[in-house]
């Protein structure tokens, strides 16, 4: 029986009979503690998402004044109620159902509503998961718009250590929207043993590698990192890059190789010269990091929720917040415009085949690490997996940021997420 299985069954047995909490008493009991095993695992993610710590981490510091989002609060937003598949919800209600730890809705640039769950409080940190892969992407649209990177050029051109590989042969282009047609599977629940995508997330800290920890890299030259497992990467024989469009979190790796290589800074320290020093944060935000202390550009960023709404509220206005330009504005835009060539990539993947389990019906195409629903109202999401995600609508000058500690990894194949997600639509359609 995998560890993640075994960690799922007590679990279950454990919490179903009420018998503890996760990490509820000093020392916690067993059963209940947290580890590097079940940290994913519903219920022991809802401790283990707001406090990363559990793995190697390197910190983003904040910097200036804060900035105070105002506030026009307005409860009934909890309240609204929609259809979805021919059930009825309340905004809550749809965000419960998905164990959401916390929500909050910013109109117009003022707090419309917020809310917390599950002991999360507005002054914890909690893991982005994925969602962080959308601040590498725009992160590297700062190096392009100051002439640094060509997104035609190959990642070879960038990184000499990926020459003559698939990844060093791609374009910065195809890595950014995911159609690098790499060998490998983002599936999240079955790893087998050896297997060479099992072997990725053991490096992504996903499930845990001791032998890795243990390595001393004087002596034995195993990869222990991502960066160092990335020229392993092979193409599938069965596809083409520029073709289709598959989810594969490696390519976030590689891009944020190029930030860190080309600014001559460590990722965590570019973000925060140029990014979170200019959002007027209210907390320090971290990287959760490899087993090299490499900040893992494709899903290790943790802050806390108003911090993660900051971001949003520059993406809706074109980069702009704060009185400052913290993304380049000719990048957020073509972020959101989509080629047709773009749109078939999208098309071709598993997520619009209506007969699958992930049939996504929200989702127009995938650029710079972002998820477009709708390229001409400016409607996006940055998306983490267990239900993290920044809902970015320009026509209605609307954000929300969610964090959740959901019961599976993926939102597309998890069912409480779709009300969820069609909340954000019922928020949007609510405001004039």
């Amino acid at each position: 029986m995998k560890t993640s299985t075994i960690a799922g069954v007590i679990a279950l047995t454990l919490f179903s009979t009420g018998a503890s909490a996760v990490m509820d008493t000093i020392p916690a009991k067993p059963e209940a503690q947290v580890t590097k095993s079940n940290w994913t695992v519903h219920p022991y993610n809802q401790w283990a998402f707001r406090n990363v710590g559990l793995h190697p981490s390197v910190m983003v510091p904040r910097s200036g004044e804060i900035t105070q989002i105002p506030e026009a609060l307005d409860a009934s937003i909890a309240n609204i109620e929609f259809e979805y598949k021919g059930e009825t919800f309340t905004v809550d209600q749809a965000m419960i159902g998905d164990n959401t730890d916390g929500y909050i809705v910013i109109q117009d640039g003022k707090v419309l509503h917020e809310a917390y769950f599950n002991g999360f409080t507005e002054r914890d940190h909690h893991l982005w998961a994925s969602s962080t892969k959308s601040l590498t992407g725009q992160a590297m649209g700062l190096l392009v718009a100051q002439g640094k990177v060509d997104v035609d050029a190959q990642v070879q051109t960038y990184i000499p250590e990926l020459k003559d590989t698939h990844f060093g042969e791609r374009t910065v282009r195809e890595v950014l929207n995911m159609v690098s047609a790499l060998d490998y599977s983002e599936d999240y629940v079955n790893m087998p043993p050896g297997d060479f995508s099992t072997e990725y997330f053991r490096r992504l800290g996903f499930i845990p590698a001791y032998d890795l920890m243990a390595i001393d890299p004087t002596q034995d030259s195993t990869p222990r990192g991502l960066l160092e497992f990335a020229p392993m990467f092979k193409q599938n024989p069965d596809l083409e890059p520029s073709h289709t469009y598959e989810y594969h979190s490696p390519n976030v790796d590689v891009i944020g190789w190029i930030i860190s290589r080309v600014s001559g800074q460590p990722l965590q320290t570019f973000v925060a010269d140029n990014i979170w020093s200019k959002l007027g944060t209210e907390h320090d935000a971290f990287f959760m990091a490899d087993n090299t202390f490499t900040a893992i550009a494709t899903g290790g960023f943790n802050t806390t929720l108003r911090d993660f709404a900051r971001v949003g509220l520059a993406m809706v206005n074109d980069g702009e917040y704060n009185g400052q330009q913290v993304f380049d504005k000719a990048w957020v835009q073509d972020t959101f415009t989509l080629s047709d060539e773009e749109r078939l990539h999208t098309q071709r993947s598993i997520y619009k085949q209506a007969d699958t389990a992930v049939y996504d019906e929200w989702l127009e195409g995938y650029k710079n690490f972002l998820w477009v629903h709708d390229s001409e109202k400016g409607i996006a999401t940055y998306r983490g997996v267990f239900g993290q995600v920044l809902y970015i609508n320009q026509e209605k000058d609307l954000v929300i940021a969610t964090f959740s500690s959901a019961e599976s990894a993926s939102n597309a194949a998890r069912p409480t997420n779709r009300p969820r997600m069609a909340a954000f639509e019922a928020i949007a359609d609510s405001i004039n």
